[in-house]
């Protein structure tokens, strides 16, 4: 038994139950071994979900850090797109991660969720400065005609988690709809010019 497998079933089980209806005695079963053993390598069950999370998000972050070096070289849209269509590619191919993701997101909420959003805001930032990068090359180009750099990487941050609902609510073909459509109206709202200036 090793620290990499309790993390690797503590996350189905997290995954499959949540935070509050998990037991270490569950976890700890799912791994082979006593509920005290788990206790050599995590002191509580907020501490192993916390890593749990942690492993997570390092994951997320090293998937999209990937993608955005892969799309260096696309033109500023091009590669804005890319970066929306990696949350579809990203959680289609990791079905647990997207249970477990959409669990910590309530998890998360009030004050004992402090240390978890923290992590998932840390892990954000190669992202955002990946979006605020490539939004900034399209303003100097003369691409994008809204040029609020900062306004805009928040704006894309807040459709790629709606985005991440809207593909674990609905079927393949429904999220494709809507993604096309908002990506639509999201490059629309690049060319466009500001309101009150022409």
């Amino acid at each position: 038994m090793t620290r990499a497998d309790i993390l690797s079933e503590a996350r189905t089980v997290f995954a499959r139950k949540g935070y509050a209806e998990a037991s270490l005695r569950e976890i700890a079963g799912a791994v082979g071994i006593k509920t005290p053993s788990l206790y050599a390598h995590f002191p509580s069950k907020e501490a192993l979900y916390e890593a749990v999370y942690a492993e997570v998000s390092v994951e997320h972050t090293a998937y999209f850090d990937e993608l955005a070096r892969s799309g260096g070289a696309m033109a500023p849209l091009e590669r804005l797109g890319h970066l929306l269509g990696g949350i579809e590619a990203y959680y289609r191919d990791c079905p647990d991660l997207a249970e477990f993701s959409l669990r910590a997101a309530i998890a998360e909420s009030g004050a004992s969720g402090a240390g978890l959003r923290e992590i998932f805001l840390d892990s954000e930032s190669t992202l955002a400065s990946a979006v605020r990068r490539a939004h900034e090359e399209g303003v100097a180009a003369g691409e994008f005609a809204l040029d609020d750099s900062d306004g805009f990487t928040a704006l894309f941050l807040v459709v790629m988690d709606g985005l991440f609902l809207q593909l674990t609510h609905y079927s393949p073909d429904v999220y494709r709809v809507r993604f096309d459509l908002a990506w639509r109206h999201l490059a629309a709202l690049l060319a466009s010019s500001p309101e009150g200036t022409a």
